[in-house]
Formats: structure tokens, C-alpha cells, sequence
């Protein structure tokens, strides 16, 4: 069952490309993070990244020796994990735990 995401402003749906969203539609409105409604939706937006992100942060630690021979690869591994972030708060919009000002889903 996937969720589609819906602009407020225009009703068109966001195109997610390789699993991240963009930061605005094309008819102009942006995308900003809602404030989380309180403490408890907060601690599971904060337990759901968490649990998203550890994959990428058990890789790095498993390579870390190779990580700190090697500038590029670090630079990589910067790269992929901010590439992952970006997936993570996508799949985190879907999921209906994080809200995005102008983002409905459906």
C-alpha cells in the first residue's frame, strides 16, 4: 500500500525520484517541516529516524578503518548518508509521522 503525496496548493501529485521528495512543487509552493504537536510525536519521529538511519550508521562503522585511510571515501559515505536522510524524511512524510507544510497524503 504506498501513499501518494498530494501538493495543498495545486492538488498534483509530488513526483518522488529515487525515493525523495522535492523541496517545492511546480506550481511554487514549498515544502517546510510542521511543528510535531508535541513531545510524544516528537520522541517517535525521533525513534522512527532512528531506526531508519541505523542500516547506513552499522555499514560505517563497519568500515571504519577503510573510512579513515581514505578521504574520498569518507566524502562517499557524507554523500550517501545525506542522500539517505532525505529518503528517510520522505519515507517518514509517507508513513504520516512527520507533516510537511503544503504536503498532503493520500
Amino acid at each position: 500500500m504506498t501513499r501518494d503525496l498530494i501538493c495543498g496548493g495545486c492538488g498534483r501529485a509530488i513526483p518522488v525520484k529515487f525515493g525523495v521528495m522535492p523541496r517545492r512543487c511546480a506550481c511554487g509552493a514549498e515544502f517546510e517541516w510542521a511543528s510535531m504537536g508535541g513531545a510524544g510525536r516528537a520522541v517517535a519521529v525521533l525513534a522512527a529516524l532512528v531506526l531508519l538511519m541505523s542500516p547506513l550508521f552499522m555499514l560505517i562503522w563497519m568500515a571504519r578503518s577503510l573510512l579513515q585511510d581514505s578521504i574520498a571515501l569518507y566524502v562517499v559515505a557524507l554523500v550517501i548518508g545525506l542522500y539517505w536522510f532525505r529518503v528517510c524524511e520522505t519515507l517518514l512524510v509517507r508513513f504520516g509521522l512527520l507533516r510537511m507544510e503544503g504536503v498532503e497524503v493520500k
